[in-house]
């Protein structure tokens, strides 16, 4: 499969937002509330870097399920590092190929990461793209749609009636404005092969409830390649959670799963592992 197969191009609409961030960086954005969630999340919480995971100077970066590039930002600017940014929605791909344009050490990528190479239609949310989700799995989505407005705008009211009465209207038909999109999907593994990757120094998964599928896209010789992983994980159960951790165990590596509870969303966890043979050879 071509480079061009992967890769999508599409003109610049004038009518995008424009934003600039508390450390000085300016992107373009689909909303404020979500660009302020995702800048705290990331730039001033630093969520993903916990319980021993570390940026390497020079290192190799995959950000599967990149949205519009705030992680990408993140680690390009804190180690300067080779980036594959992966995003399968078009509209929001569009905002992370803008937002990265000027770094040439990132590549961006119009393909979502699973268990093998197909393609799936997507809920596309304009109002909150970090929510946007597989069409398998939006039945029940509503109560995850609620939760993340609750988020991302909880700052904007002092009063959570009020707060809740902008959500209830925000998740009207009218305003989630709710779209399908058919997008390319491929495997991890198969990403690894394609750019040559020998090492990737962090693999990072936020991909709302294609979690387990985007794992089972990493073949057997291609974990060990693989020094660190970071990623969200949504509506697990006890038994889900044994059958996450026993997959990173058994690939050999340490895990540690948190709870996340500045969100305050059930069943949402952050999940850490290391590859136990690059701890032994550092």
């Amino acid at each position: 499969m071509s480079k061009m197969e992967y890769k999508s191009f599409s003109p610049q609409t004038e009518t995008t937002a424009k934003k600039r961030l508390h450390n000085g960086i300016e992107i373009y954005q689909n909303n404020e509330g979500e660009t302020e969630f995702l800048y705290n999340e990331i730039f001033q919480k630093e969520m993903y870097f916990k319980h021993g995971i570390t940026l390497p100077d020079h290192g190799t970066v995959m950000d599967v399920g990149a949205n519009i590039g705030m992680f990408t930002l993140y680690v390009s600017n804190k180690s300067n590092c080779r980036v594959y940014a992966f995003e399968p929605l078009p509209p929001t791909f569009e905002l992370l190929k803008m937002n990265t344009s000027s770094l040439p050490r990132v590549t961006t990528v119009n393909v979502g990461l699973s268990n093998e190479i197909k393609e799936a239609e997507f809920a596309y949310f304009p109002t909150m793209s970090t929510d946007s989700v597989q069409i398998r799995y939006r039945e029940n989505h509503d109560q995850d749609l609620r939760y993340g407005l609750i988020n991302h705008y909880r700052d904007h009211f002092d009063d959570p009636r009020m707060l809740n009465r902008f959500v209830d209207q925000m998740m009207s038909p009218k305003f989630l404005n709710e779209q399908i999109h058919r997008c390319k999907l491929t495997t991890i593994s198969e990403m690894i092969r394609y750019y040559d990757m020998n090492v990737i120094d962090l693999l990072k998964i936020d991909v709302e409830k294609s979690e387990f599928e985007a794992l089972e896209g990493i073949e057997p010789e291609d974990w060990g390649k693989i020094r660190q992983i970071v990623m969200e994980v949504h509506g697990l159960d006890g038994e889900q959670i044994s059958r996450l951790e026993n997959i990173f165990r058994t690939n050999g590596f340490n895990v540690v799963i948190d709870y996340y509870e500045d969100l305050n969303i059930p069943n949402y966890f952050n999940v850490y592992a290391m590859n136990q043979m690059h701890i032994s050879a550092g």
